[in-house]
């Protein structure tokens, strides 16, 4: 059984706006994956003139891409069957499968992340007011995030949704003021081959 993913930094970007019914069997497909890398009835199949990139059937139109290094298997994108969706990648985090879920599927924190990937690649450092936030994801944050700085922590292993989503989308809170209601967001800066 495998235990985790890692996220290539376009990965979130190619199924963060698909509907949810797809979503959904998106991260189905991947927890079929993760207890049996091996079984042949997932239909893994590799790409075609790619060298080591493989392909993972989600339904009838779209396909998970990912390849496998050493211990790892690495989420690329999601694409249909005539995308052009980039393949090759930098790796940004370490994705648990509930992490994954909990993003794509219950939705919470999707709107961040949804709006960290749009903002422009020269931009490094961001700041938000806590009520900002609260507009970004549609939904009032809970109380401990304006009274606890952990609750902002950056935390690697996805159990804690809201930091899965900010640093699936490439960023890290690099500072966090309860009193003063402002939260500071960094750009990742990842060496390919790196966990972010």
């Amino acid at each position: 059984m495998m235990k985790d993913f890692i996220l290539a930094d376009r990965f979130l970007q190619s199924c963060i706006d698909l509907p949810e019914d797809l979503r959904r069997k998106i991260v189905s497909r991947l927890r079929a994956l993760a207890r049996d890398p091996r079984d042949r009835r997932l239909g893994v199949a590799r790409v075609e003139g790619s060298g080591s990139i493989l392909s993972l059937p989600v339904d009838e139109d779209y396909r998970i891409f990912f390849r496998r290094e050493k211990q790892a298997t690495i989420l690329l994108s999601v694409a249909g069957l005539v995308s052009n969706f980039g393949m090759n990648a930098d790796l940004i985090v370490i994705a648990p499968v509930d992490a994954l879920e909990k993003l794509l599927v219950e939705e919470k924190y999707l709107l961040l992340a949804k709006h960290l990937l749009t903002v422009p690649a020269a931009t490094t450092d961001l700041q938000f007011r806590i009520a900002e936030i609260e507009e970004v994801v549609r939904a009032h944050l809970p109380p401990e995030a304006r009274r606890f700085p952990n609750w902002w922590a950056n935390q690697k292993t996805g159990k804690r949704s809201q930091a899965f989503a900010w640093m699936a989308a490439g960023w890290l809170v690099s500072e966090i003021d309860v009193d003063a209601d402002l939260v500071k967001f960094s750009r990742q800066n990842v060496e390919p081959g790196g966990e972010g």
